[in-house]
């Protein structure tokens, strides 16, 4: 993985392929209490209605960063995006998102479609910061045995 590394050179964003499922499911598996196996990451990657993008290392190939979008007609969902701890706050979540965004408009999709912890600030200051707004709230959702459940907030930003 990425945090591994002795120097990083700046993440490089490409488009996710399947040979990146394994470190795409170990990275998520650091984020999410109920991550997603590398078969399920393979299943989605491949799929046709679904896009995705990663950051790499230009010089390892070590996955920094991820986000995979499902698209429905004119509207798409983020299903998951994680970056590295070791990246964090230095722009590349930034830099996926606008990747993907553009991508779907390049496609036709209009709207975006996303959840977040609401306990999660980071994201939701960069979700803010990119135009994203509330619609709506799926009460208790997030569940984890080290903390009480919290809400999903619902966001969606018009591309």
């Amino acid at each position: 993985m990425f945090s591994r590394l002795r120097r990083r050179a700046r993440p490089i964003v490409e488009v996710l392929r399947a040979e990146h499922a394994v470190e795409c499911a170990q990275l998520h598996a650091d984020f999410f209490a109920h991550p997603w196996g590398v078969n399920e990451f393979e299943a989605l990657i491949t799929s046709a209605a679904v896009y995705g993008a990663v950051g790499v290392d230009p010089s390892q190939g070590d996955v920094g960063g991820f986000i995979l979008v499902r698209r429905a007609a004119d509207e798409a969902e983020i299903l998951t995006i994680a970056v590295d701890k070791s990246l964090q706050k230095q722009g590349l979540g930034q830099e996926l998102l606008e990747h993907q965004r553009d991508v779907l408009r390049r496609i036709g999709v209009r709207r975006l479609f996303l959840e977040v912890d609401e306990e999660n600030r980071a994201a939701r200051r960069l979700y803010e910061k990119l135009a994203f707004a509330q619609v709506g709230i799926r009460p208790d959702y997030y569940r984890s045995s080290q903390r009480k459940p919290s809400n999903a907030l619902i966001l969606a930003c018009d591309l």
